[in-house]
């Protein structure tokens, strides 16, 4: 059965979660470190679970766009009474959040400047599955998707842009004869890839950051 996905423009983090710092010995004071390209932001606890907000929640339905009004409604519960606009505007400012509109020229754009960082190890399909593809550690798959997104997934290790992947997978396809557009046509394999982003960002399974 097909989905249904809505038109709003789908939210994402980017960088790389580096964990907690304390400045000093003894210290109350902590931020949490993101890495975005070779800078190094210090977040406070707004700022950070804002952004981690941003990965999405454990209750996202399979089919929901996670937007900036997604992100608000988790925050309320996360941070009552907390004027969030603030803090997300300067977050969007700084490029530690992005918006991008599906099936656009501007997801194009975006998928041209930013690269997909992949974390843990590819662990491959299984006889009871084998249309699904494991991305986890030892014994332990985290998360599954399908071929295609896992192919997506192993591109992020060559540093390539995201437009580059896709670019690189459909002519992949196209060579050995494949002909479902879904496959061959590189900005479907991109709009595939982003909406299913958030699963694989609320698991760490992959992180986004700026093209060198």
């Amino acid at each position: 059965m097909s989905k249904t996905w809505t038109s709003s423009a789908l939210l994402l983090p980017l960088g790389q979660y580096f964990g907690t710092f304390y400045p000093k010995v003894g210290a109350s004071e902590r931020f949490q470190r993101v890495r975005l390209g070779p800078d190094v932001w210090d977040l406070d606890e707004q700022r950070f679970v804002l952004w981690a907000l941003a990965h999405s929640t454990a209750d996202r339905q399979e089919e929901q766009v996670w937007s900036l009004a997604s992100l608000r409604d988790a925050a309320t519960g996360q941070l009552p009474g907390v004027d969030c606009e603030p803090l997300l505007d300067s977050l969007l400012a700084e490029g530690l959040l992005a918006e991008v509109v599906l099936d656009t020229p501007d997801a194009v754009e975006f998928a041209q400047r930013h690269r997909l960082g992949s974390r843990m190890l590819g662990l491959g399909n299984s006889a009871d599955e084998p249309w699904l593809w494991s991305i986890g550690f030892f014994d332990r798959p985290i998360v599954k998707v399908t071929r295609t997104v896992y192919n997506l997934w192993e591109s992020g290790r060559s540093g390539e842009s995201l437009w580059s992947a896709c670019q690189s997978l459909a002519a992949d396809e196209r060579d050995t004869g494949g002909t479902d557009p879904e496959l061959t046509d590189p900005e479907q394999l991109l709009t595939a890839l982003l909406r299913a982003l958030h699963p694989l960002l609320l698991a760490s399974v992959v992180y986004l950051e700026p093209q060198p």
